[in-house]
């Protein structure tokens, strides 16, 4: 009967890969605590990581009517819209975004896809400069949206390596589409077993 703990069961099973089932735990999760912002950024971020991205927005904007300043909804927000295709809009959202660590990752990539080479890069390098090896999984984000493949998978297991708790997205993460089929990447699931 707590709505934050069936949240975290609902972001378990979407990390999982569990779609159905964290779709049923985030609706009784809003349904006892409706006026949660946390619950409704999970409902989208469990839509991201479904890939429905357009379902993904209106929790979104929930939760920042309800908490203007909460983290990562800007960023889960420009992400949904980057993979529908609404770059101008997406990286509206990035730049209000106030965490540094999704503003950032998010800005380096929208800008990349914008064919902005200059401002990606530099978003990458401050991205770098404000936050290192902690920020080793979103390194792996931009570079496998940017087509550096071999590179986003090396960062991953650098990543791997200082229990980078990114990782917990690695199975259902849509960034991370381009390196699904790359051997080094699949090797590092079964070792995580989340494959």
């Amino acid at each position: 009967g707590n709505a934050d703990i069936v949240l975290l069961y609902a972001l378990y099973c979407s990390r999982a890969g569990r779609s159905d089932e964290a779709h049923t735990a985030i609706q009784r999760s809003l349904a006892l605590d409706p006026i949660n912002a946390r619950v409704h950024r999970a409902a989208g971020s469990i839509d991201y990581s479904s890939r429905q991205y357009a379902d993904a927005l209106p929790p979104l904007k929930r939760a920042l009517e309800l908490n203007p300043k909460i983290s990562n909804a800007h960023g889960l927000a420009g992400f949904s819209l980057m993979q529908m295709g609404r770059l101008d809009e997406a990286k509206a959202e990035f730049e209000a975004e106030p965490a540094e660590f999704f503003r950032l990752t998010g800005l380096a990539i929208a800008e990349h896809k914008l064919g902005n080479g200059p401002a990606a890069e530099k978003a990458y390098t401050e991205l770098i400069k404000a936050m290192g090896d902690a920020a080793l999984y979103q390194h792996a984000e931009i570079l496998a949206q940017w087509g550096r493949l071999d590179e986003a998978v090396a960062k991953l297991w650098r990543a791997r390596q200082i229990g980078d708790s990114g990782l917990t997205n690695l199975a259902t993460d849509p960034l991370l589409d381009p390196i699904r089929q790359h051997p080094k990447f699949i090797e590092l699931l079964n070792e995580l077993r989340l494959g």
